[in-house]
């Protein structure tokens, strides 16, 4: 360890309050993934997309029910024209024989026609209720679905303002620390850092590392001991620049 810069054990201490701030930024940075990642809003967005779709259809299928209701009573209206207008050819006893009996068959004829198409008409009223409460049900499900989505989206954007702020003061007072400290020491704990999964500077308590959570093996705790505490020190598991707080 002769080659480790000295560093006055000062800054090695406010070292580890620049780490408590880089850990407490990485926490913010993954809560803020983590929201625009939600899981349940995911979920929620899919469930409105279907249920949006299923309106639609709903919305489809009630409008060709009306249109089918619409196209049987113009039918109906269209046989029952006919029928009115040869029952009046015939009270009236206009024509020959030959004709007003061809007349009478006609009217039998339309009369049946008239009944097969009102079994029509009826079918595609019901049909139409049914369609009527079909697309209703549907929109019901997609208000909602809107509003669940809608709710869990808010609650989404406040909680990330929240920490969005919470980040913005925690990178103030990064910079502001790290501005105390000699750069070429910031440059190499952000290194470290960078390469050890967001841990640059951690204490040596006892014969415990909490970079890596490990004790100490006697060689390499007794080799850190006979370091001076102005020379840095490493962590042999991780790395990371090891502050002899107990020593301090």
């Amino acid at each position: 360890m002769s080659n480790a810069p000295t560093v006055p054990l000062s800054d090695q201490l406010r070292l580890l309050e620049l780490q408590q701030l880089d850990t407490a930024l990485d926490r913010a940075r993954h809560r803020m993934q983590q929201l625009r990642q939600d899981p349940d809003y995911a979920r929620l967005q899919q469930e409105l997309a279907d249920h949006t779709r299923a309106a639609e259809q709903s919305a489809t299928d009630l409008a060709e029910a009306r249109k089918a209701v619409r196209t049987a009573e113009a039918t109906v209206a269209g046989v029952q024209e006919r029928r009115d207008r040869n029952q009046k050819r015939l009270d009236a006893g206009q024509g020959s024989a030959k004709d007003l009996e061809n007349m009478m068959h006609e009217l039998q004829t339309l009369k049946a026609l008239q009944d097969e198409h009102e079994g029509t008409e009826l079918e595609a009223m019901e049909a139409a209720e049914q369609a009527e409460a079909a697309d209703a049900e549907a929109q019901r499900h997609l208000a909602a679905a809107q509003a669940v989505a809608q709710e869990r989206g808010a609650a989404l954007k406040e909680e990330a303002a929240g920490v969005a702020a919470e980040g913005n003061e925690l990178t103030g007072q990064r910079q502001a620390l790290a501005a105390t400290l000699p750069a070429d020491l910031v440059a190499r704990y952000d290194k470290i850092r960078e390469r050890n999964g967001g841990i640059g500077a951690a204490r040596l308590v006892g014969n415990k590392s909490e970079a890596s959570g490990m004790p100490l093996s006697p060689a390499d705790l007794a080799q850190i001991e006979q370091t001076p505490l102005e020379t840095l020190a490493y962590c042999p598991d991780s790395g990371a620049i090891l502050v002899r707080a107990e020593q301090a």
